[in-house]
């Protein structure tokens, strides 16, 4: 995932201020994706659900740690 710019930044910090729902949403779904991982027989479908549990577990700790780098950029 490439690193946001401070525009970007912001735009988490308010979401994570403002847009609980969809905070609740996202980790609601990773969750549901890592109890599918666990399950998961057929390697590619694993890996897929790697992938997306990855990339959901990226973004919920930007939303978490952006009003912090907002402040330090």
């Amino acid at each position: 995932m490439l690193k946001p710019d401070r525009q970007v930044l912001e735009s988490l910090a308010r979401i994570g201020f403002s847009e609980k729902p969809f905070v609740d949403w996202l980790i609601a779904s990773l969750e549901d994706a890592q109890l599918k991982l666990v399950s998961q027989v057929d390697e590619v479908q694993m890996r897929i659900l790697q992938g997306r549990a990855q990339g959901m577990m990226e973004l919920k700790k930007l939303i978490k740690e952006a009003p912090e780098l907002c402040r330090k950029a």
